[in-house]
């Protein structure tokens, strides 16, 4: 009888309860639903909005020969130098291959846009595109080099030696991923028949990583990329003939004054000026040592004109 009784007092417990909960969550509902209602503003300090700068907005592309963190970490800096100084607010914009970078450029959604060489040497003599300046070297020359590398122990030390060999390449799009196949094998009595194998890879660190893992026996990368990793073992064999620099290419229909401020600015950068060095050092190797004025010819010259391409 007992036990009867608080089971009964338990299902009334029980249900009191469940009626509770109903009635609790029927008041939340009606106070959800009630839009009428305003909630109170936080007390505190006003939040001011920042206010949108007034300057004209420039965006400067670049082509994905490295990887989007790598490309921010070397491009940025640029980017910080000219909005220290100049009159317009520069943002760098990525692209997704090469010549998604000139399209870009061609349909106006950049202002200027850093290139290969390689693909600017393909650019219409009468294209709206047009090449402003491109990075010095150390001594001074607009010149750079494709560069045949291989991990430590390799036991490769010339070109002729890659038959049979495996070999990893970067973009198609680039001198570093044509100059192997169009001069160095040629100049070495060889084609790409001899080999082992040849892949083309989206990035010259990803080139650096496949040699240094011992998938490949041999690379291409920038000349450049080749002495940042000297010291992890990636050992340079021969290097091509000179080309000059990446350039930083301009359409010619964008804000004029832009592109004026942009020669301005990268040209007054002199490397024997102490407060200028300090500026160009802290930037990657490649435009360390400061920037000359280029045109489209001197890109035809080093590729058109010895017959390196069409």
């Amino acid at each position: 009888m007992i036990r009867h009784m608080n089971r009964v007092f338990s299902t009334f417990f029980i249900i009191l309860a469940l009626a509770g909960l109903l009635l609790i969550n029927g008041f939340v509902l009606r106070d959800l639903e009630d839009i009428s209602q305003s909630t109170p503003m936080p007390q505190g300090k006003n939040i001011v909005p920042r206010p949108h700068s007034q300057k004209q907005l420039i965006r400067i592309g670049v082509i994905s020969r490295f990887a989007p963190n790598i490309i921010y970490a070397g491009y940025q800096p640029i980017m910080d130098y000219l909005n220290r100084n100049g009159t317009f607010t520069y943002e760098l914009r990525l692209s997704t291959s090469y010549q998604d970078a000139v399209d870009r450029l061609r349909n106006r959604e950049v202002t200027a846009s850093f290139l290969g060489a390689w693909i600017t040497s393909g650019l219409e003599p009468d294209s709206e595109l047009v090449p402003m300046l491109a990075p010095l070297n150390a001594e001074g020359k607009c010149e750079f080099h494709a560069v045949l590398v291989t991990g430590p122990g390799s036991g490769l030390s010339s070109l002729d030696q890659l038959a049979g060999n495996s070999v990893a390449l970067p973009s198609q799009q680039s001198w570093s991923g044509n100059w192997l196949q169009m001069t160095g094998l040629p100049g070495a009595g060889l084609s790409v028949a001899d080999l082992d194998s040849l892949h083309h890879f989206d990035h010259h660190q990803t080139v650096v990583w496949q040699v240094l893992g011992g998938h490949f026996d041999a690379g291409v990368v920038k000349e450049s990329v080749a002495k940042k990793y000297a010291t992890e073992g990636l050992q340079s064999v021969v290097r091509s003939v000179p080309i000059p620099g990446p350039p930083l290419v301009g359409n010619r229909f964008a804000p004029e004054a832009a592109l004026e401020e942009i020669t301005r600015l990268l040209l007054a950068l002199d490397p024997d000026n102490p407060r200028d060095r300090a500026i160009l050092e802290s930037w990657t190797q490649e435009f360390s040592y400061g920037f000359s004025p280029v045109d489209q010819a001197q890109y035809n010259r080093a590729f058109i004109g010895q017959g390196v391409r069409q």
